[in-house]
């Protein structure tokens, strides 16, 4: 004679319904630190807005990275995990990225005009760093541009390879 084993089909799902939740409540997260809105802008001194690059900042707490693109207008939105979803509280050291091609042409000498100066290319040397809170950020990152042997910034003004003599009327033929 065949015996049948019934099970009461109501409580083991029930089980299994209540050790998923059990498993969510206890917080089965994904490791991810929680993040905070964060957008700005990238300027020289002068205001005037970097257009091209990407900055890069680092949690100091965690080591957590958040990147973003420097848009035409010089303002980012910056991203950890997600598309604009901020970066981790707490303060960050902060880096500017651009990426200058050189052509290798003979006689050519590229301008350095809207360049960010090198030094804005390692966390060790960049100097820039800021806060993020517990809230929505907005943030102001000024950089020096390219520095013409003069010193000065060469961000907005003539090309450093215009010659010095040069007038104003041959450097607009140019």
């Amino acid at each position: 004679m065949l015996r049948s084993h019934r099970r009461p089909k109501y409580g083991t799902l029930a089980a299994v319904l209540f050790s998923l939740a059990t498993l969510f409540s206890l917080g089965c997260s994904d490791g991810r630190l929680k993040t905070y809105p964060a957008t700005g802008k990238v300027v020289f001194p002068d205001g005037s807005p970097v257009k091209v690059g990407t900055i890069e900042c680092k949690s100091q707490e965690h080591g957590v990275q958040a990147t973003a693109e420097i848009g035409l207008d010089g303002t980012f939105s910056l991203t950890t995990y997600k598309q604009g979803d901020g970066a981790v509280a707490g303060s960050h050291k902060c880096v500017v990225v651009q990426f200058v091609q050189i052509d290798n042409l003979a006689n050519y000498k590229p301008s350095t005009i809207g360049v960010v100066n090198n030094k804005y290319n390692s966390y060790s040397t960049s100097g820039l760093s800021f806060s993020i809170e517990p809230q929505k950020n907005e943030l102001l990152i000024q950089v020096d541009g390219v520095h013409e042997k003069s010193g000065s910034s060469n961000h907005g003004g003539q090309p450093d390879h215009l010659p010095e003599s040069s007038t104003p009327e041959e450097r607009n033929r140019r």
